[in-house]
């Protein structure tokens, strides 16, 4: 790069549009992705300070400690390198103003500044949870955006327990905005972030400063030595609670302010109770199917303390059963293995897994196995201030892990004070399976299932030499027939697969009345054979076990859709836009019922969302197809044509991808390459894929065209 950085430079896979912001330690650029569609904030270090260690610290420091952090109001770190010897961040960009700049026009509405000091506190709880002080936090470090205020700049952020950085570090942060302690050469801990979040709220109520001088020594003798006046007096229409929210916050010693973000966020949740009458951010929804008020809670996988590959197949087998049995209790909700499969290789805060999952209690623990023996702990948190309601350690011979899933499962039903129905208690306590043997190989085969067509044979192997150990063990007979319908949905195997698996989910249900995992197979065949309706029997079915189960939502949403009803599927699909298939249908449900401007937003965030999933996991195929037909939707031919083309390469034998990829060639005006990749998909013309066609509108075009209507009965569809 040239001594003079200029709009169209190229830094590593990123072209530099339009400078956004110059300051003392660096600049900001708005940057095209030229490997992902989006545009992305690049922040470059000055170029006289390239030589500074300090400064380039505090650059990879602020990548370091944003990296770590998944919440939607704090703004996400992509990349950070060197070009050119030149040392840069990549950061994610927001179209919007800065809470200073909005400050600049007078204070905010009272409830307006109470939802932005609820999402920054919601943020710091999380931010805080993994040992992170922000230590600069302050109006032009908060973006206030169409999805709510996103905190940036973590340039000076602190870890907790790590080692001390500068010899300067005594004086880190924005004078305005610091902590007494900050000023006295303190260290700085989540109480200092507390504070300065105090200092915004009182800017953002009243207009005005809390501490102001003319002089860095006036200003800090305020800060250390006079109290404010309450927010009240300068705007009578501050509540009292929220007044004193504010003051407390403010308060000189750390010890006497609030010790965590997760009690501030309890006292203006009252704040927020009292202005109910306003319905500013507060939309309502409604949804067909209604979830009753029982407890959710999350089984996490366990992590792993050795690296014995033996432990991974206890924890996944204690995780895996305590999944099933807990599901069956009805006053308990419990996120399904699908959903927390993802937490395995991350750690997050149990405010983020309540956020990301919908759930109020994680069970989280850890395996050891030394020799015979196994040393399992386990602890129940609750998920909004993680906070420990029981925790235990069990040392047990490999032989009795069934009895230590069965007492973890009656100390959570203890500790969250379940009442338990007639029956359930005996359900928590009978094992899958008398069979050690047959348990294993039903672990190491439900690792496999729909994974690749490859694998997914190697768990039906897998799955039926179990049963040939136990011929009455239930789930495997469930997984067989999920292996078997999953060769008709992903690889198109057509219908000769339907009896065999509708066979292995009757032999469950005869075993074990009621098993979810039965009915899925059902829900599973009932697609493959393309009846919708019989779909939605089934799934009720599950849903009457856990009503906000997100696939099997999904699927009675699909299924709604493909009988014409998109306003039946609407509500359901409404709450999910955290999911992507469900923002997929939604723009879907949207077009089909006429709602041009709904559909064009939800393609927008499914584009967004979509991005986000292929930067995180290039090789996820499936969200990468659908990126494609989106780009094209909303007009980027080339790019999305691109994305189709490599997720082909990827997982050609996938059926989901073929038509993925003929949607985005139908959209791009390609209708002969569309086809082929149906021909090369469907083969044979599995029944579940046949009246989808002739009402998705992504195929519109191609309707009357006389191979799709020899492949899938044009006249019929129409």
């Amino acid at each position: 790069m040239s001594s003079r950085t200029e709009a169209g430079h190229t830094l590593s896979h990123y072209r530099l549009l339009e400078r956004l912001g110059q300051g003392a330690m660096g600049e900001v650029w708005l940057a095209e992705d030229l490997h992902l569609p989006r545009k992305v904030a690049v922040k470059l270090l000055p170029e006289h300070l390239t030589g500074d260690e300090e400064a380039v610290n505090r650059l990879i420091r602020e990548a370091q400690a944003t990296a770590s952090i998944d919440h939607p109001a704090v703004a996400k770190v992509y990349e950070a390198g060197r070009h050119e010897s030149r040392p840069y961040l990549v950061m994610q960009h927001f179209d919007g103003e800065t809470l200073a700049a909005r400050l600049a026009r007078g204070p905010l509405a009272v409830q307006e500044a109470l939802s932005l000091a609820t999402a920054v506190a919601d943020a710091l709880a999380e931010v805080h949870a993994l040992g992170i002080v922000h230590r600069d936090l302050k109006p032009s470090n908060v973006m206030l955006t169409a999805r709510g205020p996103c905190i940036l700049d973590f340039g000076v952020a602190h870890v907790q327990a790590s080692p001390r950085m500068t010899a300067a570090d005594t004086l880190i942060g924005t004078p305005a905005s610091m902590s007494p302690e900050q000023i006295d050469g303190r260290p700085a801990d989540n109480r200092s972030d507390l504070w300065a979040l105090g200092v915004i709220l009182y800017e953002s109520l009243t207009g005005r400063l809390p501490f102001q001088g003319e002089s860095l020594r006036t200003m800090f003798h305020q800060v250390l030595h006079v109290e404010p006046p309450p927010p009240s007096t300068l705007r009578a229409e501050v509540p009292p609670e929220l007044d004193q929210a504010v003051m407390k916050l403010l308060r000189k010693e750390p010890t006497h302010r609030y010790p965590r973000a997760e009690d501030l966020l309890a006292d203006l949740a009252c704040c927020g109770m009292r202005a109910q009458g306003d319905p500013a951010d507060r939309p309502t929804r409604t949804m067909r199917i209604e979830l009753p008020p029982t407890l959710r809670l999350a089984v996490l996988p366990f992590e792993l303390m050795s690296p014995n590959p033996d432990d991974a197949l206890v924890a996944t087998g204690l995780v895996e059963d305590l999944i099933v049995d807990l599901s069956r209790v009805e006053a308990l909700r419990v996120a399904s293995r699908a959903e927390v499969a993802g937490y395995a290789k991350r750690t997050v805060p149990p405010r983020t897994l309540a956020r990301e999952l919908g759930v109020d209690y994680v069970l989280t623990g850890s395996v050891r196995q030394l020799g015979n023996r196994a040393r399992i702990s386990a602890q129940l948190v609750r998920a909004a201030d993680g906070h420990v309601l029981w925790a235990e350690r069990f040392d047990r011979t490999l032989g009795d892990l069934f009895g230590v899933q069965e007492e973890v499962s009656r100390r959570i039903v203890d500790a969250l004070q379940v009442a338990l129905k007639p029956g359930e208690r005996e359900i928590l306590r009978r094992a899958p399976t008398e069979h050690p043997d047959a348990y294993a190989l039903y672990l190491r085969a439900r690792e496999l299932v729909g994974t690749t067509r490859e694998d997914n044979g190697r768990a039906e192997r897998l799955l039926r030499q179990a049963i040939e150990i136990d011929a009455d063990f239930a789930l495997a007979h469930a997984a067989l027939g999920e292996c078997l319908a999953q060769k008709g949905l992903k690889w198109w195997a057509g219908l000769e697969v339907a009896d065999s698996a509708l066979a292995c989910a009757g032999r469950a249900l005869e075993l074990e009345p009621g098993l979810p995992d039965a009915y899925y197979v059902q829900a599973m065949v009932r697609r493959l054979q393309g009846n919708p309706a019989e779909v939605l029997r089934a799934i009720e079915k599950v849903l009457a076990t856990n009503p906000d189960d997100a696939q099997a939502r999904e699927w009675a949403a699909w299924s709604y859709l493909t009988l014409g009803k998109a306003e039946e599927a609407l509500p359901i699909l409404e709450p999910m836009t955290d999911r992507y298939m469900a923002l997929s249908w939604l723009s879907n449900c949207y077009e089909m019922l006429g709602r041009e401007q709904d559909a064009q937003r939800a393609h927008r965030r499914l584009r967004e969302r979509l991005v986000e999933l292929v930067r995180r996991d290039p090789d996820a195929v499936h969200p990468r197809s659908l990126l494609g037909v989106t780009l094209v939707r909303q007009g980027d031919a080339e790019a999305g044509l691109a994305q189709a083309t490599r997720s082909v390469a990827l997982a050609p034998d996938d059926g989901r991808i073929r038509y993925n990829a003929a949607c985005a060639y139908a959209l791009a005006g390609r209708p002969d390459e569309a086809i082929e990749q149906l021909k090369e998909g469907i083969r044979n013309l599995p029944s579940y894929i046949a009246d989808w066609p002739g009402r998705d509108p992504d195929l519109a075009s191609l309707r009357g065209h006389p191979e799709f209507d020899r492949l899938f009965g044009g006249p019929r569809l129409q």
